[in-house]
């Protein structure tokens, strides 16, 4: 079986806490200093961590998830820049679309991340 992050507490080990990522990611933003996969990468991973105890019967916290996820899965798709074992079509991502992000930061917070 591939090894891949489940949890949040794996996945999200070494990140800086909440507040520090948000100042963070918005500085490197306005300064043109992000990529734009590296932007919703870290935007997925703290909406993620954001909303780790919300209800799954929330239907505004899930749509919000659902929504920044979409779009670094879609990003991946189209520019070939998964960096996991795992594919952004992988059938895993169908029911655990967090899964995805979880793999995907686990792997660029080692400074692994090929593309």
């Amino acid at each position: 079986m591939t090894d891949f992050p489940t949890s949040g507490d794996t996945a999200y080990i070494n990140a800086p806490n909440v507040q520090e990522e948000t100042e963070e990611i918005l500085r490197l933003r306005r300064a043109g200093r992000i990529s734009d996969r590296e932007w919703l990468l870290r935007h997925a991973a703290l909406t993620d961590r954001q909303t780790a105890g919300a209800s799954s019967a929330d239907g505004k916290v899930q749509t919000a998830l659902q929504a920044v996820v979409a779009k670094l899965v879609a990003y991946d798709a189209a520019n070939g820049t998964t960096t996991g074992p795992l594919a952004t079509d992988d059938p895993a991502w169908v029911a655990d679309p967090r899964g995805y992000v979880r793999q995907e930061y686990a792997i660029w917070a080692t400074g692994d991340a090929r593309p």
